[in-house]
């Protein structure tokens, strides 16, 4: 019994890790997208809440798709945090133009990095979720 509850906690450990991962790349790539033009600018806690708010988002949408195959759990992620980010920043009061064009974004952003961690997660890890 012990070792089957430990089992579990390194399984979801393991995965809220692979979500920091994924939410921390992600970031990394609107970061350098946001600096193209002055017109895509942000302030810097933008970023911050991006990689706060993406991990708790992503997390739970993985573990919502644990029993999916991985290109459905990457589709489903992502579509789901780029909505949900994008639904907190239209309330903040972006103009409706940057949030729908940004949704669009942050999910090509978010579907390799996330098909990527997922598929090395479950080939190096041997993880079963």
């Amino acid at each position: 019994m012990k070792r089957v509850k430990s089992n579990k906690v390194k399984k979801y450990s393991f995965l809220f890790l692979l979500v920091i991962g994924i939410i921390i790349v992600f970031t990394l790539i609107d970061y350098l997208v946001h600096s193209l033009s002055e017109e895509y600018s942000v302030p810097g806690s933008y970023f911050r809440n991006k990689i706060i708010f993406g991990t708790i988002i992503g997390y739970i949408a993985l573990l919502i798709a644990m029993k999916w195959k991985i290109w459905k759990k990457a589709l489903f992620m992502s579509a789901v945090v780029s909505v949900l980010l994008q639904t907190r920043y239209y309330l903040e009061g972006y103009p409706k133009e940057f949030v729908f064009e940004f949704m669009l974004w942050h999910f090509l952003m978010l579907l390799p990095a996330s098909l990527l961690f997922l598929w090395f997660g479950k080939k190096f890890i041997k993880a079963d979720f």
